[in-house]
C-alpha cells in the first residue's frame, strides 16, 4: 500500500467516512504486522496526538491545540480514539506519522499471551433476522433471495438486498384486520427495515421490533425491545409511537434511538434530531435534540443534555461506542455481537473505556485493544475469560 493511500484511509478512519471496502482494507494493512497495528492505534488516540501536535515544530501547535481542546469540550467526552472535524494540525501530524519523517513509531506495549496465540478468529456480527409473518410463519432473511417475500392484504414484503426489508402498500383497505409481523435479530445479528409509511429503522442486535403491514388507524404503534435507530417519516394527523418495557415514545418527524435490553436494567431514548415525548407512568417528559431520557422499572425519568448523539448511533454505523462504560458495559456489547459469554476470575476490574472501535474486527483483535487497558482476558472456545489482576 503506497503512503498516499494509507494517508487517504486513515483520514477517512479517524473522519468517520470509511465505508465498508475501505474497512476492510485498512484492517488488512494493520493485521500484517505489530508495527501498523500500534501506528493505527498511536494515531487514533486523542491523547497521543495531542502530544505530537505540541511537539513538533512545522506546525502552529497553539493554533492546533486550540482546535483541539475546543472540540473536544464541545464532545464532552474526557477520550475519543475516532474523531469528526479534525484540524489542520492533527491531519498534519498523522500524515508526518505515518510518512515517517524523522522519526518511526513503533508501539511496544504488551500483549496479553493467551490472545498473541493462534486462538481461532471469532467472527464479528453480520446482516441476519428472522421475520415472523402474521400467520405464524417465520422466514431467515439472509437465506431468502431479494424481490418479493410475500403478500398480506394490500401489503408486498420485498427484500431490497442482503441487509434491507421493505413493505410496500398497494392500496388502503381500512375494513381489512390489521396484521402484524415481527423482525427479530439474533446475537450476531443486525438488520434494516422500511415500513409501510416509509420510515427507517436499524434493528441492533439481539432485538424485535413488532408493527402492522399498514398503518390504517388513527397513529402508527410499534413495539421494541433491545435497540433501534428510527428515521421517521412525516405523516400529517398520525403520530408515530414506540411501545419499550412499559414506556411510550410519541414522535414528531424525527431521527432518535431507542435502547432497552433487558440486562441492562434501563432504558434510554436518545433524540438526535425533532422532537419526541417520552411518557413512563404518570410522567411525560419532552426531549430535545442531544437529550436522552433514561427509565429503570417504575422509576422517574432522568433526562440528561448535551449527550454525543451522533456516537451514541455509531453501532448503526460499524461501530462499537464506550462512552465512559464500565468493563461490563463493554463485555455485554461483545458477548451479543460476536454470540460470545463472559466470565469473571476474581473482582470485576473498575475500569472506565472511552471512544469506538471497529465492529468488523474478529473478537481477538478487538481484545488486543482492550488487552492494553490494565484488564487482560484469555479465550476459552467462546467464553471470554477476564483474567485476574
Amino acid at each position: 500500500m503506497t503512503k498516499a493511500r494509507l494517508l487517504f484511509l486513515i483520514t477517512r478512519y479517524l473522519d468517520g467516512g470509511i465505508d465498508p471496502e475501505e474497512g476492510v482494507e485498512l484492517n488488512e494493512w494493520a493485521a500484517q504486522s505489530a508495527d501498523n497495528r500500534g501506528l493505527l492505534d498511536r494515531v487514533s488516540n486523542q491523547e497521543e496526538l495531542e502530544k505530537e501536535i505540541t511537539q513538533w515544530g512545522n506546525i502552529d501547535p497553539a493554533k492546533g491545540h486550540a482546535k483541539w481542546i475546543s472540540y473536544m469540550k464541545g464532545r464532552r467526552l474526557s477520550r475519543v480514539r475516532r474523531m469528526v472535524g479534525w484540524s489542520a494540525a492533527a491531519a498534519t501530524i498523522i500524515a508526518i506519522v505515518i510518512i515517517g519523517v524523522n522519526r518511526r513509531i513503533v508501539d511496544h506495549r504488551s500483549v496479553s499471551p493467551a490472545l498473541a496465540t493462534g486462538t481461532r478468529a471469532i467472527l464479528p456480527g453480520r446482516n441476519t433476522a428472522t421475520l415472523t409473518l402474521a400467520n405464524g410463519h417465520t422466514m431467515l432473511l439472509d437465506s431468502a433471495g431479494t424481490g418479493n417475500l410475500a403478500t398480506q392484504g394490500n401489503t408486498k414484503l420485498v427484500k431490497l438486498d442482503s441487509a434491507r426489508l421493505a413493505y410496500s402498500v398497494t392500496g388502503a383497505d381500512k375494513a381489512a384486520p390489521v396484521a402484524y409481523n415481527i423482525l427479530t435479530t439474533p446475537k450476531s445479528g443486525q438488520y434494516q427495515l422500511i415500513l409501510p409509511d416509509g420510515s427507517h429503522v436499524w434493528l441492533n442486535n439481539v432485538s424485535s421490533l413488532r408493527y402492522p403491514t399498514s398503518f390504517n388507524g388513527p397513529n402508527r404503534k410499534v413495539e421494541l425491545t433491545g435497540e433501534a435507530y428510527f428515521e421517521i417519516a412525516k405523516v400529517a394527523g398520525k403520530p408515530f409511537i414506540v411501545n419499550v418495557n412499559g414506556e411510550e415514545v410519541e414522535v414528531l418527524g424525527t431521527s432518535f434511538n431507542i435502547k432497552a435490553y433487558a440486562d441492562e436494567g434501563v432504558t434510554q431514548t436518545t433524540l438526535l434530531t425533532g422532537a419526541v415525548r417520552v411518557s413512563a407512568g404518570k410522567t411525560a417528559i419532552r426531549l430535545q435534540p442531544d437529550e436522552q431520557a433514561q427509565w429503570k422499572g417504575s422509576g422517574d425519568i432522568r433526562v440528561l443534555r448535551d449527550v454525543p448523539s451522533q456516537d451514541i448511533i455509531s453501532w448503526k454505523n460499524g461501530f462499537f461506542y464506550f462512552g465512559r462504560a464500565s468493563l461490563q458495559e463493554v463485555l455485554l456489547q461483545l458477548a451479543r455481537w460476536y454470540d460470545v459469554d463472559v466470565r469473571y476470575e476474581g473482582a470485576v476490574p473498575d475500569l472506565e473505556f472511552g471512544g469506538k472501535i471497529d465492529r468488523s474486527l474478529p473478537l481477538n483483535e478487538l481484545l488486543k485493544f482492550l488487552d492494553k487497558n490494565q484488564v487482560h482476558f484469555r479465550l476459552e472456545g467462546r467464553t471470554i475469560v477476564v483474567l485476574a489482576s
